[in-house]
Parts: structure tokens; C-alpha cells; sequence
């Protein structure tokens, strides 16, 4: 699992709930449409959790931008209904690939125009082997147990 799969899963849920507004993956061009989403990976760490495997962290930032008006305003009412149904799409777990990821949700502060939540995820997984190939050694067939007893 990537960092890349996890975007495009939420990415789907978005288009799912929302067909008509763009999400931008990674990049808002400065001419963006509104309404629309923003969602960028703003960390993705990768930590050792054992001999056999590590611990992957990955933070998103899903920023709302809202419609504004002829007056160049924003209703700050639909920014916090759409904050709070962002955050109900998202609270199931996330199924990517063949798992299923929950999902840390955080309501950042809202600007005028604009609402954040940030997304937190970890996972395990195998330890890369130095060819690039994942995978650790397989299970053992047999084992044995040796029980000495001394007086």
C-alpha cells in the first residue's frame, strides 16, 4: 500500500458524494474552480516496528474551497455543514487494495473562504528487502523444541 493508493481511495469517496466539483491531487493551480478540494500529503514517514516489519505514517491535508458570492464572500454556514460531511465520508474505514485503513480526522481552524481537515493513517508492512523487493523469509515448515533438564 502507497501513499498514492490512500489518495486515490479517498479521492474517490470525494468524487463519490461530490461528481461535479474537482479535486486536485498534490498541486491547487493558482486559477483553481470553486467549489472544489485540494488534497496533499503533508508528511509520510516511515519508522522501524520490528526485525520482520515497519511502521508507514502518512498525514493528508483536505482543504474545501467554497463557491463565493458576486460579492466575493463565502457562506461560512456551508463551509461548516460541508467541513462536517467531509468528516462523516471519511469516518468509515477506507478500503485500499485488499485492506482496510481507518482514518484519523482533524477539523483545522477555517479561513473565510476555505476549511482544512487534516488526515492521519498508519499501517504496517513487510521490510523492503535491499532489492527493492518486499517480502521477509518464509514461514518455517518445521520446528523443534529441546528441553534439558539438569539435576
Amino acid at each position: 500500500m502507497t501513499a498514492l493508493d490512500i489518495l486515490d481511495a479517498v479521492n474517490r469517496r470525494l468524487v463519490q458524494r461530490w461528481p461535479k466539483r474537482t479535486v486536485y491531487v498534490d498541486v491547487c493551480p493558482v486559477d483553481f474552480d470553486r467549489p472544489s478540494f485540494w488534497l496533499a500529503v503533508e508528511e509520510n514517514v516511515q519508522t522501524d516496528a520490528s526485525r520482520a516489519c515497519v511502521r508507514r505514517q502518512l498525514r493528508l491535508k483536505l482543504t474545501l474551497h467554497d463557491q463565493l458570492d458576486e460579492h466575493y464572500e463565502a457562506s461560512w454556514r456551508r463551509l461548516a455543514q460541508e467541513t462536517e460531511e467531509v468528516m462523516k465520508l471519511l469516518t468509515p474505514p477506507l478500503a485500499v487494495g485488499k485492506r482496510r485503513l481507518g482514518l484519523e480526522l482533524k477539523g483545522l481552524p477555517r479561513e473565510p473562504d476555505r476549511a482544512c481537515v487534516q488526515i492521519g493513517c498508519s499501517w504496517l508492512e513487510r521490510r523492503p528487502e535491499p532489492d527493492g523487493s518486499a517480502g521477509s523469509a518464509p514461514p518455517a515448515e518445521h520446528y523443534g523444541v529441546r528441553v534439558e533438564a539438569r539435576p
